[in-house]
């Protein structure tokens, strides 16, 4: 017979792909792919209700960044440059925050998404989904205004815009999807 150390074990349990563990960085992957999803969720709804986007939650969607790209086997060179196109976000954005176009929180958090987008034409739908759905927020006040005869108290939540084009980025390129469902490489 056989050593025991190279016996096979039964038919019937024999590991297949579908039955193998996921390994570590799959599952990190996903554990940070859906804290990013939780908080472009959570952005807009603290956006909507007190008009902020706390600082420790844009810190927490850039920081998880670093992770999630050493688990997707970025490079240091390609790592560095989404960083970089985030800290060019961040400057355009406080130069807007600094003319009182845009909350110094909307800055940060478009910051903190860019760094997950990086330098591509993606970072172009990002900007233009953003614009669009800040234009409907606003279109959506007017109407709300025009209804109940009353203005505005506070700024739009323009923190709802950046979640949905965040959103809208992690539903095309997100890999927890096709790691959860088994997508075909």
């Amino acid at each position: 017979g056989q050593p025991l150390s190279r016996a096979q074990p039964p038919a019937h349990r024999r590991m297949t792909p579908e039955l193998m563990p996921p390994r570590w960085d799959t599952l990190l992957i996903i554990v940070l792919e859906l804290g990013f999803v939780a908080a472009m969720l959570a952005s807009a709804g603290l956006d909507i209700a007190a008009r902020r986007l706390p600082n420790w939650l844009n810190l927490a969607v850039a920081a998880a960044f670093l992770p999630w790209a050493w688990a997707m086997d970025f490079t240091w060179g390609l790592t560095a440059v989404h960083l970089i196109v985030g800290a060019v976000v961040l400057a355009l954005g406080f130069g807007l925050f600094a003319f009182g176009i845009i909350g110094g929180g909307d800055a940060k958090l478009a910051a903190a998404v860019a760094i997950w987008i990086g330098l591509s034409l993606e970072l172009l739908r990002f900007f233009l989904l953003m614009s669009l759905a800040g234009g409907l927020l606003a279109v959506i006040a007017l109407v709300w205004q025009g209804l109940t005869h009353r203005t505005l108290q506070r700024a739009l939540p323009y923190g709802v815009a950046i979640a949905i084009a965040g959103l809208d980025y992690w539903v095309r390129h997100g890999q927890a999807l096709c790691l959860m469902a088994s997508c075909p490489s």
